[in-house]
């Protein structure tokens, strides 16, 4: 860098160097654009950057199954013993064109097997689906001794 050049971000703070591994809370996951950046990176430097995907918050069907398939790769039937309205309570706020939430008639007019497809995946990603009802409570932002926490947003989502 050269000495006449302005170098903003050092002269407000030191640079943090992370020496925890990195729970990753995505904000308009999309399909997971922040993971992939540092699933490249924990591939390159594996002793070095360690993480998990701790929460998500997307409310796009196709963006949320895609995220698990892509990145988590759990197909556990979390529906199993739950009613069709306790998964629609917590599936709530989902969009199917990326511009509006489905309604609650919407909701309840969907095939079960739509609803716990949509479920499980909303389940295996830590999918809080409503930013707009996301409390900081919500993030479960604990054991900080332990991890270091990251939160992303890319908006809109990619």
């Amino acid at each position: 860098m050269s000495s006449q050049q302005l170098d903003l971000f050092n002269s407000i703070r030191e640079n943090k160097v992370i020496t925890k591994p990195i729970r990753l809370i995505e904000f308009f996951a999309g399909i997971g654009s922040q993971h992939k950046s540092l699933s490249v990176l924990q591939q390159a430097f594996p002793d070095k950057i360690k993480f998990e995907s701790w929460k998500i918050v997307e409310w796009a069907i196709p963006s949320i199954k895609a995220y698990n398939y892509i990145h988590i790769k759990d197909f556990e039937d979390y529906s199993l013993g739950k009613t069709k309205e306790e998964m629609l309570e917590r599936i709530n706020g989902v969009s199917s064109n990326y511009n509006e939430p489905l309604s609650q008639k919407s909701l309840e007019r969907m095939p079960l097997d739509k609803v716990k497809d949509i479920y499980n995946n909303c389940v295996a990603t830590h999918n809080l689906v409503n930013i707009m009802n996301v409390k900081g409570v919500d993030l479960e932002v604990k054991e900080t001794d332990k991890y270091e926490y990251i939160l992303t947003y890319s908006f809109p989502c990619q």
